[in-house]
């Protein structure tokens, strides 16, 4: 019998997996809204396409990712119901400061991988939590407005 070769994901097929584990559990979660409000899912793809066009594995792509989550948390400052939604965006905010800083250092010559690999690992788990609450920010917002124009 002849050995069967192995196929392995190219630089494209990795970036649409790494893609999907992040983006398919917030559409999932944007699925309660969408069928009264489809605008949620345009907005929802939008975000995901702009966040996939920046690649994380480089400081210029963190940079590019810390540019579309704050335009997310600005909108999340301006649309919190309470406390809480103000203290989440603040602290969203400093840790995207925080993030750029360190984006600028390693684009020095020499930067060393492992701290790349780190900040690229944050900036997931950042992208994941901002995301997600603006898409549930935006659910939250199309109910009360429909719920206004009744």
């Amino acid at each position: 019998m002849a050995a069967k070769k192995l196929t392995t994901l190219g630089p494209k097929g990795k970036g649409a997996l790494d893609t999907a584990k992040w983006a398919l559990p917030l559409l999932v979660a944007a699925g309660r809204w969408v069928s009264a409000n489809p605008e949620i899912l345009e907005k929802a793809k939008q975000q995901i396409t702009q966040l996939t066009k920046a690649r994380t594995g480089t400081p210029e792509g963190v940079l590019e990712t810390i540019t579309v989550l704050r335009g997310n948390v600005d909108y999340l400052t301006a649309s919190a119901d309470d406390e809480a939604e103000v203290k989440q965006a603040r602290d969203w905010e400093r840790q995207l400061a925080r993030c750029e800083q360190a984006a600028l250092l390693l684009k020095a010559p020499g930067a060393p991988g492992k701290e790349r690999r780190a900040l690229k690992k944050r900036i997931g788990a950042l992208r994941s939590e901002i995301v997600a609450a603006f898409i549930a920010e935006q659910g939250e917002d199309a109910v009360e407005g429909d719920a206004r124009r009744r």
